[in-house]
């Protein structure tokens, strides 16, 4: 008996959660089950594809999220003694049958791969960070820190992206949402309706910084440096926050493996960027 590479489902739980477990680190998201299904249970929004062994053990994971039309690869994975096989471009494959594929935060071993499959890499996306003006001292440890906010009249959670467990997102009253984290200080800004109105009720809400992160050729931007917003590393706001990581700041690679509309925008909730990591 092969080994087997196919689509995964919920009833795949107990051999996903043990090989999530051997893979990363303690209290990851993906070793809940209920971030699982959010994450791979709708095949409206993303699919889980693993190999198994002769054992029927999970020894391979390829994960994909859906968004603006494209398959975001998240999540690879394969055993050493299972690589040079074929396995991942078998669960590759499983992945382009839904849209072609891009990926963005591959780490050394993903932009080695991805350079071998000749896929295309643009411009790193770019975060920009904007301190409360009312903050007098703006050193990291007196931005970086829990605030009272009263948000209970703002929470969403009426799209897929809000739904995420332990996520949690607000419609400001110009119709910008964001992702607050109150724990540190920030409010993550996920759609801009109106700049100068969502800045007005942030800061009068009471949080210490807003944070947006996007393509470097999202025209947004433009307005956003008027306004005094800077690329993170002017600030002193890092990118990762759970833990928080002093003085990392964004560093998150963009690719696809067919070319993409020049207008094309990664938003916030595409790939995993955006989501696990620094949100939770």
């Amino acid at each position: 008996m092969s080994m087997i590479t196919r689509e995964a489902t919920i009833k795949d739980w107990h051999k996903l959660e043990l090989f999530f477990t051997k893979i990363y680190r303690e209290n990851h998201p993906l070793q809940n089950k209920g971030f699982w299904e959010w994450q791979y249970g709708d095949e409206k929004f993303g699919r889980s594809f693993i190999c198994l062994n002769v054992q029927g053990e999970v020894v391979g994971h390829v994960g994909a999220n859906f968004g603006g039309g494209l398959a975001w690869i998240i999540n690879v994975y394969l055993f050493e003694e299972c690589r040079g096989q074929g396995i991942l471009g078998k669960l590759y494959d499983l992945a382009r049958n839904y849209y072609p594929l891009a990926a963005t935060a591959a780490n050394a071993a993903g932009l080695g791969l991805y350079k071998n499959m000749r896929w295309i890499r643009y411009y790193d996306l770019v975060r920009y960070v904007k301190i409360n003006p009312t903050i007098k001292n703006s050193e990291f440890d007196n931005i970086c820190k829990n605030v009272v906010v009263t948000i209970n009249d703002l929470i969403i959670k009426d799209t897929h992206y809000f739904k995420q467990p332990s996520l949690k997102g607000l419609i400001l009253d110009d119709g910008s949402r964001a992702v607050s984290q109150e724990k540190v200080g920030g409010l993550r800004i996920v759609d801009i309706e109106n700049l100068k109105l969502m800045e007005e009720q942030a800061w009068q809400l009471g949080y210490n910084w807003m944070d947006y992160i996007t393509s470097w050729n999202d025209l947004k931007t433009k307005e956003l440096e008027k306004n005094g917003w800077v690329l993170d590393f002017k600030s002193v706001i890092p990118w990762r926050l759970n833990p928080i990581e002093e003085n990392y700041f964004c560093d998150i690679t963009f690719l696809s493996e067919e070319p993409i509309d020049k207008e094309f925008i990664v938003h916030r909730s595409y790939s995993d960027h955006g989501r696990i990591g620094s949100l939770i």
